[in-house]
């Protein structure tokens, strides 16, 4: 496996890591439901929206992290 997919999964590793300990840890985290994040998740993606159409690459870069972020939650939540 080369190194940039290794560094690649290693990262998405760390990230599946940190929603875990989250959802234990944070009482915040722990009440989030699949309704509850909607409307966030919707922000988020109005934001992304922004920031493609402004061609800002480091906003999309951002954003696009942002909806991962929310992405892995609701995984975590479904299972």
């Amino acid at each position: 496996m080369s190194n940039s997919i290794a560094t690649k999964l290693n990262a998405f590793s760390r990230l599946l890591t940190i929603m875990d300990e989250l959802r234990e840890q944070c009482p915040w985290d722990r009440k989030q439901t699949f309704q509850s994040l909607r409307n966030l998740t919707i922000e988020e993606t109005y934001e992304l929206a922004d920031a493609i159409l402004n061609e800002d690459l480091a906003g999309i870069k951002e954003e696009l992290g942002d909806l991962m972020l929310h992405l892995v939650f609701y995984a975590k939540l479904g299972r």
